[in-house]
Formats: C-alpha cells, structure tokens, sequence
C-alpha cells in the first residue's frame, strides 16, 4: 500500500495537470480526470472521516446545500430521472465538493493546475488555427462552439495562477490569459471577447501601480507592450464582430417589434427572457422544474413558442436556475460563488490570486447572461474544477499555519 501511495505521489500532478490540458482540447480524458479525483476524494471521506477538516468548509458546504436542494426538489416533483439534466448537473457539483480530498496526493495542486492550462493553451494555439483552415468557420474542435469558447476562456483564467514551482519553459505570467483570444476568437463567440477587456483592465492597473513603486521596469514595459499589442491586433475583428453583432440585434428586434414574430437571436432572447419573467412571476420560490422550462415559458410567447421550445436552456444562467430550482436556488448558486470569492480574500493576500478570482467569477456571469454556461458538464468542470484546486491548495496553507501556530503555543507553555 505505501508503494502505491508513492506511486500516486507521482502520477496525480501528471493527472491533474493532463486533465486540465486536455479539457482545454475538449477531449474526454480531461472531465475523467477531475472526476477520478472527486471519486477518490468520496471513498476518503467515507472510510476517514478525519479528512474531511482538508475540504474548505465554508464553500463545500453551500456547493453541496445547492445541489442537494437541485436534486431533492427535482425527486420530490416527481420529475423522470432519465434525461434529467437537472439531476446530472447537480450531481456534478455534489461531486465535486469531494476533489479537494481526492487532491490529497498531489503536492502542489495549484501548480499543477496552472502547468496544465499553459499546456493546453499551446495545443490550441496549435489545434484551433489548424481547424479553422480546414473547415472555414467557427471553431469547437467538436463541440458547441459557445462552450468551447467559455472552456477555452477558463483555461485562460486557471494559466495565470502563479506556480510555486513553475516548469522554465512555462513560466508566471499575465500574458498566458491573453493566449486563450486566438481559440475563443476563432470560435466567433463575441460573449467570450469580454475576457481579455477584464484582464487588460486588471493588468494595466497593476503595471500602472508597479511602474510608481520599485521593481522591474523594463519587464513591466514588456508586459504592458504585449497586451499593447494583443489588444491592438484583436481590436478590429473583434470590433467588426460585436459591430456587426449589434447592427444585427437591432434589426431583429426591430423587426420583432413591428412583426410580432422571432426570425434571429437576439429577438428570440428578448421572447425568452419576457416570457422566463412572466412563469418566475408566478412560481417564485420553487420554479417550475428543468425538464418543464422550456415548455411553460413556451406558453408564454404565443405564436413564438416553437422558436423558444426549439431550445433547451434559456440562454440566461439567472432565469435558467430561477426556472428550475426557485429563487432559493438562484440564492444558493449566487452564496457558492459569493463564498469563494470570500474565502479567496480572507485566505491570500496575493494580488495575482485575489485578481484572477474575480476574473473567473465576473466572466462566468457576463458569459452566462447569453449562454446556459451552467447547463453543461464541460463548463462545470472547467468552472469548479478550477475553483476547488485553488482552494485545496489555500486551506492547505491555513491548516499548516494553525498547526505550526499551535506547535508554539505548546512549546511556550511548556
């Protein structure tokens, strides 16, 4: 047994950082991971439960209270259990609530995370421009390009975190987030061009503030000429695409307004989310249940219905949530990240770290506002796969700062 506890020592950075890489190329092997762990991660708890002082209290418990509530209130409406996307989708999360114990043998979980997306980035980097010479259009490498995009954003966001020991030919950097526009622009998904306007923001902020105190100016310079250029060299394509994006929105709502009736995208949103308001309006609490949705806001459009029963989300993760699990489910999705972002702060004061948290939630819900980015097992893997491995490495940290502080206090009374 200890020979295989070496051994695993070993290989579960390799895991983990190979899930993440392949993740980012929307390969199988990248969800199997993340779940190893999670099952590992189950079989500790239930045989030690002296492990589960390892989870991150605070955020296991309000991820594991909002799923139980998607499970329990979906069982008890007697929904069908077969093709329940509510069912699978929370079973996900509840799983991933046990990955940080399942991370115990991984020594450094937020470097290997951090090597994993740097990989994965240079794949794509390698494999989206590949695909769009082949086939001329958006990019998903064969899944929906929409999630693609987000996953590819993700990855992005879980490159920045700083490696305590990172590979030389991968090392810290800001820039490596800037690499995920190539695969998301090629993916023409404009939602996930609000990325790179959150990090340049950050990024020249903290070049700003690093250029007035003592350091390295010459790297800041660098720094600050390559996001320079990203920023310059994306600026057109992406202002002709959300330019273009917006002229055509306007001429379908208006075409909507004087027709009555949904021909595109942004008018059956439009129908989507008026209808969504009008159901939420009178089932508030509890909502009417995933797997009846679509169907109820769909009596609600009229004569548009079957453009809105042709879809299978909302393309809002708030209406999506509220419709499915109540507003005490969309209470409970807002307190998961709520909790994270406060255990973040209240754990590291590392700027880079605080930074890329808010980053990775801001763009979960700008994205989410257009997207059902919640609704699909690639996003929720990338997404709490992501924010569990940082806080398995934060209350790693903590714990080991308690016991050295209660080490001296013994050795003082003593």
């Amino acid at each position: 047994m200890r020979r295989v506890f070496l051994l695993r020592r070993r290989i579960d950075p390799w895991i983990l950082g190979g899930g993440m890489a392949t993740l980012a190329l929307m390969l199988g092997t990248g969800k199997v991971a993340f779940l190893l762990f999670a099952v590992c991660g189950l079989y500790l708890a239930a045989i030690r439960h002296r492990t589960l002082r390892q989870l991150p209290p605070a955020f296991s418990a309000v991820l594991a209270a909002w799923a139980i509530w998607q499970i329990a209130l979906s069982l008890l409406r007697g929904e069908p259990v077969s093709g329940n996307r509510v069912l699978s989708y929370a079973a996900v999360e509840l799983a991933v609530v046990f990955v940080p114990l399942g991370l115990c043998l991984v020594p450094r979980p937020l470097d290997a995370l951090a090597n994993g997306a740097r990989v994965g980035l240079l794949a794509l980097l390698v494999a989206t421009p590949v695909q769009y010479a082949m086939i001329g259009g958006r990019v998903g490498l064969g899944a929906n390009e929409a999630i693609f995009a987000f996953v590819a954003g993700v990855v992005g966001i879980a490159a920045r975190f700083p490696a305590a020991r990172p590979w030389r030919w991968l090392p810290n950097s800001r820039i490596w987030t800037y690499l995920a526009s190539v695969p998301i622009v090629l993916s023409g998904t404009r939602a996930a061009l609000v990325l790179m306007l959150m990090t340049g923001a950050f990024d020249l902020y903290r070049l700003a503030a690093r250029r007035s105190a003592a350091g390295n100016p010459r790297r800041s310079r660098v720094i600050l000429g390559v996001i320079a250029l990203v920023l310059i060299v994306g600026a057109y394509p992406a202002a002709t695409m959300i330019g273009a994006r917006f002229e055509s929105g306007v001429a379908e709502i208006q075409a909507f307004e004087a027709t009555g009736k949904v021909q595109g995208s942004a008018d059956v949103r439009l129908v989507m989310w008026r209808s969504a308001a009008q159901v939420l309006a009178e089932h508030p609490l509890l909502g009417v249940g995933g797997t009846v949705r679509m169907e109820r806001v769909g009596e609600k459009a009229g004569a548009n219905a079957y453009m809105v029963t042709y879809y299978q989300h909302l393309h809002n993760l708030v209406f999506d949530e509220a419709l499915s699990s109540g507003l005490i489910g969309l209470a409970l999705l807002f307190a998961v990240f709520a909790t994270f972002l406060r255990t973040v702060f209240a754990s590291t004061r590392t700027p880079l770290l605080r930074e890329t948290s808010v980053v990775l939630v801001a763009f979960l819900f700008l994205f989410g506002s257009f997207h059902g980015v919640l609704l699909n097992e690639w996003t929720l893997i990338a997404v709490f796969g992501t924010m569990a491995t940082l806080l398995t490495s934060l209350r790693r940290v903590e714990l080991a700062d308690r016991a050295r502080l209660d080490t001296a206090r013994e050795g003082q009374r003593r």
